[in-house]
């Protein structure tokens, strides 16, 4: 019987996002988002885990290539969070958001959280075998401009909802998963020390209290039917920024180092 538990019981289905746009409690409608948004494809990509596997040709190239390519969106974060604290009308979220960016960039957290977020990164980059000299001859694949450009677009956009979707529920309420399944794939590859790991541990283990927060923002947002449609929008576009950006990579650590410049 369609919509029968074992026992017999019938299960309501899950009500969607799109259902909930126009009625239901803001409370329902992010709750719904949140759902659809933790099964997207973005989150559970092949790329991810095959990495997660080591199920590369080359893992080092794909280390290094991942290494290089994710840099060119990661090290525009603190520009996408600023840009969303600036588009939000109250100041106690802007203040919220700001506490955020300040431990991205080190000045505040845990005693073993000041270290700005970028150089943990680029420890890890180096390690991975990105050097001065590899840089300087390193081309980004079309994908992860257009990706950091579009979405730093969505996190400036003068509609607030789109950029809280954006960078909260698209990408805050993610990154423990993803960076799980990275970091996975870095412990069985023997040539990184674990102190190279420590950029993903650290969001590993703060960033889902981020996205609550980001998540209490934006149910406070989503009062207003025309903002759920701005942060589902920022969402789901952002998200499938991401999964396209993942279906280049897996084409590039599949191929390796062969059609990849020798790097």
């Amino acid at each position: 019987m369609p919509g029968a538990s074992a026992g017999g019981v019938v299960n309501k289905p899950r009500t969607s996002s799109v259902e909930l746009l126009y009625q239901g409690s803001s409370s329902e409608f992010v709750d719904a988002l949140t759902s659809e948004v933790l099964t997207h494809v973005a989150v559970r990509h092949e790329y991810l885990l095959r990495f997660s596997r080591g199920d590369y040709p080359s893992m080092a190239f794909a280390v290094r290539d991942f290494a290089l390519q994710y840099y060119v969106y990661s090290s525009g974060f603190t520009s996408y969070l600023q840009a969303v604290i600036n588009g939000l009308p109250l100041q106690r979220h802007r203040q919220t958001l700001v506490e955020n960016l300040k431990e991205e960039q080190g000045v505040c957290g845990s005693a073993d959280n000041v270290t700005p977020h970028a150089v943990l990164f680029d420890r890890f980059r180096r390690a991975a075998g990105v050097t001065e000299t590899l840089e300087r001859r390193f081309t980004p694949c079309t994908t992860v401009l257009v990706w950091r450009d579009l979405f730093l677009q969505k996190c400036q956009s003068p509609r607030a909802g789109v950029g809280v979707g954006a960078i909260g529920l698209a990408t805050e309420l993610l990154v423990s998963q993803i960076y799980a399944q990275i970091l996975e794939g870095l412990r069985g590859h023997k040539s990184l020390s674990s102190e190279h790991h420590r950029f993903f541990e650290l969001h590993i283990d703060c960033d889902d209290g981020h996205a609550d927060e980001l998540l209490r923002i934006t149910e406070e947002l989503c009062q207003d039917c025309s903002t759920r449609e701005a942060v589902r929008f920022g969402a789901f576009s952002s998200l499938n920024l991401r999964t396209a950006f993942w279906d280049v990579m897996l084409a590039r650590a599949l191929v390796g180092e062969s059609a990849n410049n020798g790097y």
